[in-house]
């Protein structure tokens, strides 16, 4: 299967890998055949022949000659390839981003956590009431279970789950 390379990065840079079959020219495929695949093959899910034309301002002429390449050279196949292909580089790039975003955002928590312990040093507990101590915890821990995704996982109350309420019975004590 030798033959012309067209210019698609594979996202493997650094070590040499073998060309797919959506990325190279078949060997039995001229390079006018080769270039028309590739127009085909970019179309994206919702290519056709006909589709492909019109966008490329192609003469509709050329679609029996289209279609007897896209019979011959398995464009159908290899078109299907390289969409799985993409949309893994796609699941990728987007887990990865996903990633960054979540350092970023323990990061920010982190130095949250530090303005708030350093808040709490300077504050007075004879100023602090009972409703400000619980709304520090509850927005710390809400920010923290947001953060690292516990929300999610505990978004329903356990059994025997304990619970602290503070009544205004208890303001002065």
């Amino acid at each position: 299967m030798g033959g012309q390379v067209a210019e698609i990065p594979t996202g493997n840079l650094g070590e040499p890998a073998e060309p797919k079959c959506w990325e190279t020219r078949l060997s039995e495929e001229s390079p006018k055949a080769f270039k028309a695949f590739c127009m085909f093959r970019n179309m994206g899910y919702k290519r056709s022949i006909k589709a492909c034309l019109e966008l490329h301002d192609i003469d509709p002429k050329k679609y029996g000659s289209w279609s007897r390449y896209a019979r011959l050279f398995r464009w159908n196949e290899r078109a299907a390839l390289y969409d799985e292909y993409i949309a893994k580089e796609t699941e990728r790039e987007l887990i990865a981003e996903r990633v960054e975003r979540k350092k970023r955002q323990m990061e920010m928590l982190n130095e949250f956590d530090g303005l708030v312990a350093k808040r709490i040093k300077t504050l007075k507990p004879d100023d602090l009431d009972a409703d400000g101590a619980m709304d520090l915890l509850e927005r710390s821990a809400k920010l923290d279970s947001f953060i690292t995704g516990a929300d999610k996982e505990n978004a329903k109350p356990v059994q025997g789950e304990l619970s602290i309420n503070f009544v205004d019975s208890f303001k002065g004590v």
